[in-house]
């Protein structure tokens, strides 16, 4: 199971798993049908034959309805929706940059070029190339440590599963305390919500897991403003305590 770290805009080091080739080959087969479906409808719903005697004038409306969105599918749905078109939103998995961040044109024309559909505007047998280039690209997928193929080398992306492997829910943070014989230490605290906990439980683990300068600075922010919406007069000097004791609470007095 390969897997790639970035650091968040929080300055924590999250951790995703890398989409397998299955994966991929499962999202392009799903996109296939999705198109091959498009496809099906718009020759069977458009008799062309009747209204339109003029080959030119034909041909002008196939290309604009049928060879279009096939052609422009891919990098369009992936800019819109930020590294994913229908198949990867079923299986969970997006494109994105090698440091996290979100795919711009540039990342998306690159692996779209590389891709080989645009390939189908053209009416001469450059389109029999299209299987071959893609069983290429699945074969270099594989042999890639992280998972990449041609074009997302040349445009830095890579694919990722969308849940990070360090992700924390609801029901985690309950188990963290039993309520017997727990006396909480600050009673304000019903005032944060069950997203402010889950963020702080993640800061907490990040903690023990990384050292560094930057998880440090993170976890000082963190503990003199949860310190000030407490009402605090002075940040407790063991931080880390401060903050699981303050999760505790939260989680012996709301539930």
């Amino acid at each position: 199971m390969n897997k790639i770290s970035f650091i968040s805009a929080q300055h924590v080091d999250i951790e995703f798993e890398i989409a397998s080739v299955v994966l991929r080959i499962a999202a392009y087969l799903i996109d296939t049908i999705i198109l091959g479906a498009y496809l099906f409808i718009v020759f069977m719903s458009v008799q062309f034959d009747d209204f339109f005697t003029n080959f030119g004038t034909w041909l002008f409306f196939m290309l604009l309805l049928a060879k279009l969105p096939w052609i422009l599918y891919q990098p369009v749905m992936e800019y819109l929706t930020g590294g994913q078109t229908i198949g990867k939103m079923a299986l969970g998995i997006r494109v994105v940059r090698l440091n996290g961040e979100r795919v711009g044109w540039r990342e998306v024309i690159t692996r779209w070029l590389l891709r080989g559909d645009f390939l189908w505007i053209s009416a001469s047998y450059f389109v029999f190339l299209i299987p071959f280039w893609n069983i290429l690209d699945t074969f270099i997928v594989s042999l890639s440590s992280r998972q990449q193929r041609i074009g997302d080398s040349l445009a830095g992306t890579i694919v990722i599963k969308n849940k990070s492997s360090q992700y924390y829910k609801l029901s985690d943070v309950l188990k963290i305390k039993s309520h017997e014989n727990y006396i909480p230490t600050y009673l304000n605290v019903v005032q944060f919500t069950d997203e402010d906990m889950i963020y702080i439980k993640n800061c907490i683990q990040h903690r023990k897991r990384h050292k560094g300068v930057e998880i440090e600075t993170l976890l000082l922010n963190l503990s003199d403003e949860t310190a000030r919406l407490l009402g605090l007069g002075e940040v407790p000097k063991e931080r880390l305590k401060f903050l699981e004791t303050v999760l505790n609470d939260y989680v012996v007095l709301t539930r």
